[in-house]
């Protein structure tokens, strides 16, 4: 039995500061929304402000007081207690973000109401901040250029596919990772060949851009574009137009340009990374995609919803001790790693039984509670000592780079001082984090 006294909804707590108005969203065992007064009690008793059932939680739990633009929680004496952000308190103040557990109820605090969790597109889930960034791209032009930013893992693909399907294009959508494009090879692979037009060109391609006549071009790590690239897709982008390698005739293309990167364009371009010109082409409309630990209400329903798509039906119970540490954890791969954790989670402990908070790997079990880590600040620019050690040692020091560099890739290979590929082959070795793997 669920009741409330207020609307049931989710919540967004994509917020580090601040006061007021508040609210929690209870994302496990079930989803409820709960907007919060001064005085307000959670409890099984018919006469609390919201009554939460559960064998673990008291007749009378917990009781939220507010006082200007302060949020506290106050234990009523309860048999198992109030838990936030990991640590049993009788007493504590709480932020946005901050996750509480009272008896088997696990919730985000927030400051505002919106819709819950689910598919934003066609394979694509998520909850209220997620479908609040992805939002504006449903309403503009089939024909604007879109970038997408965001760090690894966040779902950069999964958003180009969902505007494809927007457009309502008839073309294919067509990506392509300029990161793994050679050098030598990116323009013919972007704008296509005549047969014999250089060594090894036995017959004719037609590149990338002309398989997405019609579609969506989806150019992902576009920061890692060759720099020769650059100014002849500059000009591709004016003219709507490419001229294969060893023809001497151009072919017009009609394809909507989606790209994407782990950090902003705009700073690359002023720092010289990248050409402004490009940029004024590209930049119709930027899409920010918010990472994992700033939607933590995501994370419960996402595994769910993993486990029942990789397990092929129900999904297996969850231990509230899980759910409340997978909540706690950074993501410093975000999605992506919540979808290998469902899959490893099937494959070692099976579909049947509870899935324990014991099953999680060791580096999901420690680091510092979410509130400290939302309130941190950007990672500085000193280089951390890269030692030479055993493989293990160098991925778990990547791991703290990335968690430092919030995500980025890259800014974790220079904190490091180690090239971006050696960081993605590093990734790549571990089964939980292989970037090859995970395509939603």
């Amino acid at each position: 039995m669920l009741s409330t006294t207020h609307p049931s909804s989710s919540t967004d707590v994509g917020h580090t500061s601040g006061g007021g108005p508040w609210c929690i969203s209870w994302v496990f065992p079930s989803a409820l929304g709960m907007p919060i007064v001064d005085g307000h009690v959670v409890g099984r008793d018919d006469g609390c402000g919201t009554v939460l059932d559960g064998t673990e939680i008291s007749r009378r739990h917990a009781e939220f007081r507010v006082q200007g633009r302060a949020l506290t929680i106050h234990d009523l004496g309860s048999r198992n207690g109030v838990m936030v952000n990991g640590v049993r308190r009788k007493e504590g103040s709480l932020a946005f973000g901050d996750v509480v557990r009272c008896g088997e109820w696990i919730g985000i605090v927030g400051s505002q109401e919106r819709s819950g969790f689910g598919e934003i597109a066609p394979g694509w889930h998520g909850g209220a901040a997620l479908a609040a960034a992805a939002e504006p791209a449903r309403r503009v032009p089939a024909d604007l250029p879109i970038i997408i930013q965001g760090e690894t893992g966040t779902g950069k693909e999964g958003m180009a596919r969902a505007i494809h399907g927007w457009n309502g294009r008839r073309g294919a959508f067509v990506a392509v990772n300029c990161a793994a494009l050679p050098a030598h090879l990116a323009e013919a692979e972007l704008f296509g060949y005549r047969k014999g037009a250089f060594t090894g060109a036995d017959k004719a391609s037609p590149g990338l851009f002309r398989a997405a006549h019609g579609g969506t071009l989806f150019l992902d790590e576009i920061l890692d574009l060759p720099e020769a690239i650059q100014p002849k897709l500059l000009r591709v982008l004016e003219q709507r137009e490419v001229l294969p390698l060893g023809e001497t005739a151009a072919v017009a293309i009609d394809a909507r340009i989606v790209a994407a990167s782990q950090e902003s364009l705009v700073k690359a371009a002023l720092a010289g990374r990248f050409r402004p010109d490009l940029l004024a082409r590209l930049d119709g409309l930027t899409i920010v995609l918010p990472p994992l630990r700033e939607r933590r209400e995501d994370v419960v329903p996402l595994l769910l919803h993993f486990l029942r798509d990789y397990g092929g039906g129900p999904a297996p119970a969850l231990q509230a001790k899980l759910a409340e540490a997978l909540c706690l954890y950074d993501w410093p791969l975000n999605v992506r790693e919540l979808l290998l954790l469902a899959r490893r989670l099937l494959a070692v402990h099976g579909p049947d039984g509870i899935l324990k908070r014991s099953f999680l790997p060791a580096r999901m079990l420690e680091g510092r509670p979410a509130a400290s880590r939302a309130s941190s600040g950007p990672p500085g620019r000193r280089k951390r000592a890269w030692r030479k050690t055993d493989d293990q040692a160098e991925f778990e020091t990547l791991i703290e780079a990335l968690r430092s560099a919030r995500g980025s890739v890259n800014g974790a290979a220079q904190a490091l001082g180690i090239s971006r590929a050696r960081a993605y082959r590093l990734l790549s070795a571990h089964p939980d984090f292989c970037v090859k793997d995970a395509k939603k």
